[in-house]
């Protein structure tokens, strides 16, 4: 192909910066897998331009955004997210407590409130990986590793997440759920009477505002191990339950109390960390949309996706003269892909929070 073909390309004829994205993605699409061998030939000569490749990497990272979107987002119930503008740790701002509003008198001031700070903080950090394509790869005309790492990043930028989410809620040195985030474990087996008890014993706690728990909307975190159980008692219809009067304590079917109440969370990521008490174990936490949020997802203003880059090192000929991008890094041949997410997550607000592994 001669440079005069090259030029005729749609990444380099089209109009638009997105359009010239959309046809490199194209071109990659059609020349990767050898079916054309003519469609191959236009693809390899387009990596050694200096445009083709960062162009790519534009496409790849609208399909890692993609995939970013699509991938399962085990936490996101119980998510709260906070956009900052630096990477700086900020004092939690309690927006959720605000003042109650009091009655003003004709030609009366308005008194004056304030927006809580904590002695919580929160802050975004990076997150990634870099993946290359050796030049070997390349000459070998083998593009499927290249082809599949957008979804690689997408998927694992929320895997990221989970993980993150899954190590503030269960200490993995222990196997059991974490002292620091829920307080006092329990020993209490997971069943309907169990759950009702431990709505009620939250109910009664009162927060740093001074206000009473809200447990009206309350997420039940757990791993594959129990999803049956849980299920059972979430979906049915009605329950056996104890009903206490006085001190006589009776079986009786009621109609299911925590139909609206309480959400199933089924987490991999903790069943992964909870070990031996993946079958038994079993936490309350608040929504993420709760007055009293306890995880803070915190972002970087203008950061929120995935963010793919290439690399260009392949240095310079000895006689000068620029090398094309596809003859690789200057130290080994790869030309290598990088994608960022920027994200923090960190304890919020714990007082509404409760855990039990199940059995002593």
């Amino acid at each position: 192909m001669t440079i005069h073909d090259i030029a005729k390309e749609g990444f380099r004829r089209a109009s638009s910066h997105d359009e010239r994205v959309h046809e490199a993605a194209k071109l990659f699409g059609t020349g990767r897998t050898g079916a054309d061998v003519f469609a191959q030939a236009r693809l390899l000569e387009a990596f050694s331009t200096d445009d083709f490749p960062i162009l790519l990497g534009d496409a790849f990272t609208k399909k890692a955004i993609a995939a970013q979107k699509a991938a399962v987002k085990e936490f996101e119930p119980i998510l709260t997210n906070i956009t900052v503008d630096d990477f700086n740790r900020h004092k939690l701002i309690d927006l959720w407590g605000a003042d109650e509003f009091e009655p003003v008198k004709q030609l009366e001031e308005y008194k004056s409130g304030s927006l809580s700070e904590t002695e919580l903080t929160h802050g975004a950090g990076k997150n990634g990986k870099s993946y290359g394509l050796s030049w070997e790869l390349r000459r070998s005309r083998q593009f499927t590793a290249l082809a599949n790492f957008p979804a690689a990043l997408g998927n694992g930028s929320i895997k990221g997440q989970n993980s993150r989410v899954a190590d503030l809620l269960v200490d993995s040195a222990t196997g059991n759920w974490s002292t620091e985030f829920f307080g006092t474990v329990a020993t209490v087996v997971f069943s309907a009477d169990a759950l009702d008890a431990a709505i009620k014993s939250l109910s009664q706690v009162v927060d740093h505002r001074g206000d009473l728990v809200d447990v009206s909307n309350l997420v039940l975190i757990h791993s594959s191990g129990m999803r049956s159980e849980v299920l059972r008692v979430l979906n049915a219809y009605e329950l056996e339950m104890q009903v206490t009067d006085g001190s006589k304590v009776t079986k009786t079917r009621v109609q299911n109390p925590f139909k609206g109440v309480v959400t199933p969370l089924e987490s991999r990521a903790v069943g992964k960390r909870l070990g031996a008490a993946q079958s038994t174990g079993w936490a309350l936490v608040p929504a993420g949309s709760s007055d009293l949020p306890s995880i803070i997802r915190t972002l970087l203003s203008g950061e929120e996706n995935v963010d793919i880059r290439v690399k260009r090192d392949q240095g310079e000929r000895p006689g000068g003269g620029a090398v094309p991008v596809d003859a690789g890094s200057f130290n080994d041949d790869s030309i290598w892909f990088r994608g960022r997410d920027v994200y923090g997550i960190d304890k919020g607000f714990t007082t509404g929070v409760y855990a039990s592994k199940g059995a002593a």
